[in-house]
C-alpha cells in the first residue's frame, strides 16, 4: 500500500509530498495499543533552491499517523537509508532562507552554493548551522579538492595492488567498474594477470580492451603469446626476444594436460607448431 503523510517538516514547508509504502501487518501482531505498521517513507524534490531526498523507515500503530522513531527493532544505519536527520533538515531550511543554494548529494554530503562541505553531524539545528558555516567559510579560503567518484577511488586502490595497471587506459578501467557486466570480470582478470610479465600489460595497453571477455596468456621459454578481445573481435599476438610482437592467424590448439612438481597440472597448447603452456 502507498499513502501520503506528513512526517518531516522541511518537505512539508517546501510542498514536497511524502509517501509511505507498507504492507498491512498480520492480525496476530495486534495488541491493545493497535497494530504495529512499518514502511518506507520517501520524499524527493527541489523547491526554493533546496534539494531534499528522504528515504527512511517509519512506524505507526494505526497506518495513519506515522513517526520516524523506531519502536520494535533496531536496524543498521545503512538499512534505514536516512540521509537527513530532522536537525540537519531544519538547518538546511535556515540556510535557504538566508539566500544560500543548498542541496544534498547522493552520498549524503551537503553542497552549499556549489561548495561541497561533506556530511554534517550535529545534535541540534543551531549546531548544524554553525558547523556548516564554519566548513563553508573554510572551503571558501582554500582551493577546492576535486571530488572523485567511487569508481575513481577504486581504480586508485587497484593501481596500488596492480602497478602494471598504469599501462591500461584509465577511463576504460573506470567504465568497466561502473558496469555490472564487466566489474567482476575485470577483478578476476587482474588477479589472474598479477604475476604475468609486464611486457604483456604494456602490450595490452595499446588496445581498447573489451573487459567483458577473458585474456589468455601462453608461455614457452622466452616466447609469449596473448589471446584477447578488443572492440574489433578476437586477436592473438606472440612476442619473441628481439623480434617484438607479431600477429598470429591461428587459434591455439589444446594438446594435453601436463603434470608438474607439487601436484600442479597445466594445459599445453600448440601455436605455430610450437608448444606453449597456458599461464593465465
Amino acid at each position: 500500500m502507498k499513502v501520503e503523510t506528513q512526517v518531516f517538516e522541511l518537505p512539508q514547508k517546501l510542498g514536497i509530498p511524502q509517501y509511505v509504502e507498507y504492507e498491512p501487518p498480520p492480525r496476530e501482531w495486534c495488541t491493545s495499543e493497535g497494530c504495529p505498521h512499518e514502511g518506507v517513507l520517501t520524499a524527493e524534490g527541489r523547491r526554493r533552491g533546496v534539494c531534499v531526498k528522504y528515504r527512511v523507515w517509519v512506524f505507526s500503530w494505526d497506518g495513519e499517523r506515522w513517526s520516524a522513531k523506531e519502536r520494535w527493532r533496531r536496524r543498521r544505519a545503512e538499512e534505514t537509508g536516512g540521509c537527513l536527520r530532522q536537525q540537519l533538515a531544519d538547518a538546511l531550511w535556515e540556510f535557504a532562507e538566508r539566500g544560500f543554494s543548498v542541496e544534498v548529494g547522493g552520498d549524503c554530503g551537503v553542497v552549499v552554493n556549489g561548495v561541497y562541505i561533506g556530511a554534517v553531524s550535529c545534535r541540534a539545528a543551531g549546531e548544524c548551522v554553525e558547523e556548516m558555516l564554519r566548513v563553508y567559510e573554510y572551503a571558501q579560503k582554500t582551493p577546492p579538492k576535486p571530488r572523485r567518484s567511487p569508481e575513481e577511488e577504486e581504480y586508485e586502490e587497484l593501481l596500488q595492488r596492480y602497478p602494471q595497471l598504469r599501462w591500461w587506459n584509465k577511463q576504460l578501467v573506470i567504465d568497466a567498474l561502473r558496469r555490472s557486466d564487466t566489474r567482476w570480470g575485470l577483478q578476476s582478470l587482474l588477479s589472474r594477470l598479477a604475476g604475468i610479465d609486464e611486457r604483456v600489460w604494456a602490450f595490452l595497453g595499446r588496445f581498447d580492451l573489451d573487459l567483458r571477455f577473458a585474456i589468455e596468456v601462453y608461455a614457452s621459454g622466452e616466447e609469449l603469446c596473448v589471446r584477447f578481445y578488443v572492440s574489433q573481435g578476437l586477436r592473438i599476438y606472440c612476442h619473441a626476444s628481439g623480434k617484438g610482437w607479431r600477429p598470429i592467424n591461428e587459434t591455439p590448439k589444446f594438446v594435453r594436460f601436463q603434470p608438474l612438481e607439487g601436484g600442479r597440472i597445466v594445459e599445453v597448447y600448440m601455436i605455430e607448431s610450437r608448444e606453449f603452456v597456458r599461464v593465465a
